[in-house]
Parts: structure tokens; C-alpha cells; sequence
């Protein structure tokens, strides 16, 4: 079921490119949801080896090259999955933007995927849409995708 947007500045807004502000909170969200993805991953691990080996229950402690490499794992895998899947992970929820290609259907999984390596690889990229007529980061032009505000709960 889909709900009418009520506020008639969110109603203007509606299909709109978002900006980089929204684009920021919405990433500030979503690097909180990754650290928390990564955290609860470390405490499973750790009550794991608690009920094989005993106590004392002891969080793991990994090589600075391995956090880095399972953190870049696990923002990509959660970044592909959101936008391939709806557009959107929760901090575009949150925001109400949505992650489409040009044509405003949702991006493939490679298409997502290209798109999540080059956000994570390249963050700065985001700073583009200063510029942009279109509101567009670097990784939008070089995927093909753009982000609008969307407050439905399905996608297009």
C-alpha cells in the first residue's frame, strides 16, 4: 500500500535529483549501519569461540589489513544489496531517496555492485553534485544512476 506524501514540500519534491546535504545524511546513516554490521559480526564470533572453548568470552582481534578488507566487505555487500534490491539502504530510507538508473528503474546487481566498489573506494566522489547540474556524483556518471527523493514505500 502506498501513502499520498501529505507535506506538500515533500509532494514538489517527489522525483526530484536530491541533494548532497540528504545525500550526506544518508550516507552518515548508512556508515553507521556497516559499523554496526561489522560489530555484531565480532561479538557473534567471539560467543562462538566463548561456547566452544570456554571462557573468557573474548571479542576477536584481527590485523589492521583484515578490518580494513572485511569493513570494505561488508559496505560493499550492504551498499549492492540495498540498491539493487529497492533503491535504497536505510539511511536513503531514513532520507527518503531512492537509487535508480536514467531510465528510473532499479540498478542491476552489477550495476549496483560497480557502484558500491567506486562509493567505497572513492567517497570524495560524492563532493561532485557541488558541481553538478544534475546533482550527480562521480560515481552516478560513471554508472548511469541518479538519486531522487522517493518517500514510497515501493519502488517505482
Amino acid at each position: 500500500m502506498t501513502v499520498p506524501t501529505r507535506h506538500p514540500a515533500a509532494a514538489a519534491l517527489q522525483g526530484h535529483h536530491a541533494g548532497l546535504v540528504s545525500r550526506l545524511v544518508a550516507d552518515a546513516v548508512d556508515l553507521g549501519v556497516v559499523w554496526a554490521i561489522g560489530l555484531a559480526a565480532m561479538v557473534a564470533t567471539g560467543a562462538v569461540r566463548y561456547l566452544l572453548a570456554g571462557p573468557p568470552f573474548l571479542l576477536p582481534v584481527l590485523p589492521g589489513w583484515m578490518r580494513s578488507a572485511a569493513g570494505v566487505a561488508i559496505a560493499v555487500g550492504y551498499l549492492t544489496s540495498g540498491w539493487a534490491g529497492t533503491g535504497r539502504t536505510l539511511g536513503k530510507q531514513l532520507a527518503g531517496l531512492r537509487v535508480l538508473d536514467r531510465s528510473g528503474r532499479l540498478l542491476s546487481m552489477p550495476r549496483a555492485l560497480l557502484r558500491a566498489v567506486l562509493y567505497v573506494a572513492f567517497p570524495a566522489g560524492l563532493l561532485w553534485a557541488l558541481v553538478s547540474r544534475r546533482n550527480a556524483s562521480v560515481q552516478d556518471l560513471a554508472v548511469g544512476s541518479v538519486v531522487v527523493y522517493d518517500w514510497r514505500y515501493r519502488p517505482p
